[in-house]
């Protein structure tokens, strides 16, 4: 048993040693494992390098970096685990000091971490990598706390070459039909009904004021009142003859319907976003005119600093009524304790839409988790996936949010359309700030995902549309065949020889040249202004696949229905004419008609 509260470890958060620091937590680390040269880390001749990691441990419990949380116990057994890691290589290395970790030493220890191998002769994974690394970053954030600790803070993993390490696999995305119903149910919580929500809080407050009864009887007297009061879903709370609890009831799923809107559009992890203080939206307009607004906040997680790194992240128009109804949910509480945090709450058991006597705090991931999947998820009426209700968690906000920016077939969001395309321009812009880098990546492993999927889809379809279409249908060593290795093994070539991104859209691929391209293309790709279904079928960039039918098969329809109509002008009837033209040559196509490129 780990004595946490000898004199020596107590003297760093300036406290007696008397006084239990941390309570109801027992230390149950085994020092005692064996070091390389045969000795256990336990013999005095390792009591320097143990007490200075057995001091760094004890402070993430009672005196952490400034801007975090103590850790958890079984946190802090986890980072037992690295540094139990760290020491044996650090004797092998032959240091007997933390303060030895400098540069050189750190990418010494990375190359090890790159060397080993996890328990299926893998790689280590990407989130395995980043724990080790954290702990010594969060070791070095002590430092002046603690008479040993690195001198260095090591890089971010998402600095280094991915092929390192494996990729992020443990947290995955919301799938787009629990995403969609999801992210489409907070926006309409949001809306009016969240306006009336307040206002019968309002309401409730004047009748508390007003009321001249005490305790139970102001209760009753207030509960009789509120009872003809109509409250928004009210058929969605089971008990309509406590109009006070459904009203706390309701207010809770505001604020859960905040922490979606902002996590799904935002791209945020879960700590940044409970982490928002009033008045953190700012606007700033770019050269060419146009106004963006952002949700101000720390990134802490990746920061070299203690203090964390301020950053702006693009806020889209629900995102901008999120924050405003959060300021105006948390005011109360704001004003009781004086906190200016948005994501306050009341202790204990028992809700009131009214602040009361019990302590106040802050909401935890742990509990957002609890209240997405216990209330909202029942309360949107959220479908199952694959017969089973889907989990959701915090991080899937964040994961799902850099596939939907990542993605370019956007196919089933369309109710999100305009605000994605407002954040995919922003995030283009020159004058796009951000220090969220981690968020960058997993945005850019979607493209380069998407990308691979869509080369893959064109070098195996049977028959391929379009003017590039054609051309790599004569060209494709893989037309018709099934052998996904030898296809993935060519893709791969192709993607690190070019480092292609391919333009993906709803009604077709772009294999993106600028010099042949019909919507008059930036550099890098097309223009989003003019790539319209026109505009592309007679691109020579354009490639179509059956994939791709359904959206061309409706949009011949549609300008069928429209033909057929009496009272259609001559100029509108000529344009559905072109159209329908566009449509069955783009189908003859993918049904195997005989057109050469020029025709195409």
């Amino acid at each position: 048993m780990v004595n946490w509260y000898s004199p020596a470890l107590a003297q760093i958060v300036d406290a007696p040693a008397s006084v239990n620091l941390v309570p109801n937590f027992s230390a149950t680390f085994a020092w005692g494992f064996e070091m390389p040269d045969g000795s256990r880390f336990s013999d005095p001749r390792w009591t320097s390098l143990r007490e200075g990691a057995e001091a760094f441990l004890l402070s993430l419990l009672a005196d952490p970096p400034e801007g975090r949380m103590p850790l958890r116990p079984g946190s802090v057994r986890g980072r037992f685990g690295h540094i139990r890691v760290l020491v044996q290589w650090m004797a092998a290395e032959h240091m007997r000091s933390f303060e030895d970790l400098d540069s050189d030493a750190v990418d010494r220890f990375v190359n090890m971490l790159h060397a080993r191998r996890g328990r299926k002769g893998d790689l280590l994974s990407v989130s395995t990598a980043e724990g080790y690394l954290g702990t010594i970053r969060s070791f070095h954030m002590q430092r002046a706390k603690l008479a040993d600790a690195p001198p260095v803070a090591p890089r971010r993993v998402s600095e280094m070459r991915k092929r390192r390490w494996t990729p992020y696999g443990r947290h995955p995305y919301t799938p787009d039909e629990i995403a969609m119903p999801l992210i489409g149910g907070a926006i309409d919580l949001l809306a009016a009904p969240a306006d009336r929500i307040l206002e019968l809080r309002d309401r409730v407050a004047v009748l508390s004021q007003e009321a001249r009864h005490p305790g139970r009887t102001r209760r009753r007297h207030i509960n009789c009142a509120m009872l003809d009061e109509p409250c928004p879903y009210a058929d969605r709370y089971p008990h309509p003859e406590w109009p006070l609890r459904r009203l706390a009831y309701m207010l809770d799923r505001l604020a859960d319907a905040c922490f979606v809107v902002i996590a799904y559009l935002v791209g945020a992890r879960a700590s940044e976003i409970l982490r928002l203080e009033a008045d953190c939206l700012e606007h700033h307009s770019t050269a060419e005119g146009e106004e963006y607004a952002y949700l101000v906040g720390t990134i802490t997680k990746t920061s070299l600093t203690e203090h964390g790194d301020v950053h702006r992240w693009l806020a889209p128009e629900p995102v901008q009524r999120a924050v405003h109804l959060l300021e105006r949910l948390s005011a109360p509480l704001r004003k009781l304790s004086g906190d200016q945090n948005l994501w306050l709450h009341q202790l204990g058991y028992g809700r009131s839409p009214l602040p009361t006597t019990m302590p106040v705090g802050r909401l935890s991931s742990p509990t957002v988790n609890e209240r997405l999947n216990k209330r909202l998820r029942p309360f949107l009426g959220l479908p199952e996936h694959q017969g089973h209700p889907w989990r959701l968690t915090t991080y899937q906000g964040r994961k799902t949010f850099s596939r939907f920016v990542g993605r370019r077939d956007r196919t089933g969001l369309t109710a999100l359309q305009r605000h994605l395309g407002h954040i995919h321009r922003a995030m283009t812009d020159r004058a796009y700030v951000g220090t969220d880098f981690e968020l960058s990546e997993l945005i850019d492993d979607q493209a380069a995902d998407e990308t691979r999927k869509a080369l893959e889809d064109l070098l195996l379809a049977p028959r391929v549309a379009g003017k590039a279409g054609v051309m790599l249908s004569e060209r494709s060593p893989f037309r018709g065949r099934t052998s996904p290795a030898d296809v993935d093994a060519y893709i791969t070539q192709i993607l690190a020889e070019t480092d292609m991104r391919l333009g993906v859209c709803d009604w077709g691929y772009c294999l993106y040249r600028r010099e042949s391209s019909a919507c008059l293309g930036s550099e890098s790709e097309p223009n989003p202004v003019l790539r319209t279904q026109s505009t592309c079928s007679t691109c020579a960039n354009f490639a179509v696949t059956d994939k791709h039918r359904p959206v061309w098969e409706a949009r011949l329809q549609r300008n069928r229905d429209l033909l057929s109509r009496g009272d259609l002008d001559s100029e509108s009837r000529a344009l559905a004419e072109t159209r329908v033209a566009e449509c069955r040559r783009i189908l003859g196509q993918l049904d195997g008609g005989q057109l050469n490129v020029a025709e195409a």
